[in-house]
C-alpha cells in the first residue's frame, strides 16, 4: 500500500481486494532477537499471503500492549485504550476509502493486545454491516507437530519458534552468539506482578538454541496457507450470506 498511488489503491478497493494489516510491537525479545521481531514476522506473513490472494498489505503498526515485557529496555508499550483507538481509527479511514475486506494479522500474541484489537474490530463491524473483518493472532494458526519440525516448538516468548522464524526470514538479524535462556521462576496462579520480568529474567521463555531456519520454514509453511484458507473461507461464507465456522472449507 505504501508504494501504491492513490489511484492504484482506490482501484484495488473497488475490485474488493483484501487489505492485510500487519500488527507488531517494539518489544524485548531476549539478547538474540531484535525489538522489531513481531513486526518483521507479521510483515513477512502478510506479504506471503498477499502474493497468493492478490491482496494489499498496509504499513505495519509497530507498537502494541506489552504487559509482561514492559520493564525491559527498548519495550514501548502503549495502553489498551490506545491500541483500540489506533486500530479503530486506521481501519475506519481504510473503510472510508472503500476497504470492505480487512485482515488484521498480529505477530504479537499478548492477550490484552489482541483483546484491544478485537474490541476495535467489534465496534467497526457493528457500524459497517458489509465489512468483512478478521483478527488473527499467533495462537489462531496451529504450528507444525514435533514430527514435522523436530527442533523444538514447545516454548514461548523469544524461544525456539520465534527464533526459528527470524532465522528463516532475516537470518542476519539473529545474534547467534547471544542465545540465552533461563528457567522461568514459578509464580503463584493468578498473581498480578508489579515487575513481571522477574518471572523470566532472561526475557526468554524456552530454549532458542534449539532453533533452526528449517524449523522456521516449517512454521511459515503451515501459517501462510492457513491464513490464505481463512480468507477464502470468509469470502465463501460472505458470498452465501453466512458466517464461516472454524475449519469450514472455502467453496
Amino acid at each position: 500500500m505504501a508504494r501504491m498511488t492513490t489511484e492504484e489503491f482506490g482501484r484495488a478497493m473497488v475490485r474488493g481486494a483484501w487489505l492485510l494489516v500487519p500488527l507488531g510491537t517494539t518489544e524485548e525479545h531476549g539478547a538474540h532477537l531484535p525489538l522489531g521481531t513481531d513486526t518483521m514476522t507479521a510483515e513477512h506473513v502478510c506479504r506471503e499471503v498477499a502474493e497468493q490472494c492478490q491482496a494489499v498489505v498496509a504499513p505495519a503498526l509497530p507498537y502494541g500492549l506489552c504487559r509482561s515485557t514492559r520493564n525491559f529496555p527498548g519495550t514501548i508499550s502503549v495502553g489498551f485504550a490506545s491500541v483500540e483507538a489506533v486500530v479503530r481509527e486506521v481501519l475506519a479511514e481504510c473503510i472510508r476509502h472503500g476497504a470492505r475486506r480487512i485482515a488484521l494479522i498480529s505477530g504479537h500474541g499478548g492477550a490484552g493486545h489482541l483483546e484491544a484489537v478485537r474490541t476495535a474490530g467489534q465496534r467497526l463491524v457493528e457500524e459497517v454491516p458489509d465489512l468483512l473483518l478478521l483478527a488473527i493472532g499467533p495462537a489462531d494458526v496451529p504450528l507444525p507437530s514435533p514430527a514435522e519440525a523436530p527442533d523444538g516448538l514447545a516454548d514461548g516468548h523469544a524461544g525456539a519458534v520465534e527464533t526459528s522464524v527470524l532465522l528463516a526470514i532475516h537470518p542476519d538479524r539473529v545474534r547467534g552468539d547471544r542465545l540465552t535462556s533461563a528457567p522461568a521462576v514459578p509464580v503463584p496462579p493468578c498473581r498480578v506482578l508489579g515487575h513481571p520480568e522477574e518471572a523470566f529474567p532472561s526475557g526468554v521463555i524456552g530454549d532458542p538454541s534449539r532453533a533452526s531456519a528449517q524449523t522456521g520454514a516449517a512454521v511459515l509453511a503451515r501459517v501462510v496457507p492457513a491464513i490464505v484458507e481463512m480468507l477464502r473461507c470468509a469470502d465463501a461464507a460472505a458470498s452465501r450470506g453466512g458466517i464461516p465456522s472454524a475449519g469450514e472449507p472455502a467453496a
